[in-house]
């Protein structure tokens, strides 16, 4: 992938986890934070480590947007680890029924 291509993966990644976050929970856009959607996922029950991994993939996410060796193969891991927590976060709710 081109340094570009990369960027703009990582960017759509972002907007996807940010807008399946903002649907699944009801959080408006202007509340979108990661305080919050911390919050609402907790009163929900999912896991503490479910929550630790959103916010490990979210600053993967970004720290790949800014650096200068980001590849193709950590943005299929990062792609990955994204499909594997709206799984996660869609079996927890029965959303994936």
């Amino acid at each position: 992938m081109k340094r570009n291509e990369i960027d703009r993966f990582h960017e759509e990644i972002l907007k996807a986890i940010w807008g399946y976050l903002g649907d699944k929970l009801n959080i408006p856009a202007s509340d979108l934070s990661r305080n919050n959607v911390s919050q609402v996922l907790r009163e929900r029950g999912i896991p503490d480590e479910t929550i630790q991994g959103l916010t490990e993939l979210l600053d993967s996410c970004e720290f790949a947007r800014y650096a200068p060796s980001a590849s193709g193969t950590e943005a299929a891991h990062i792609y990955e680890k994204a499909s594997a927590f709206i799984r996660t976060i869609e079996n927890s709710t029965g959303g994936g029924r």
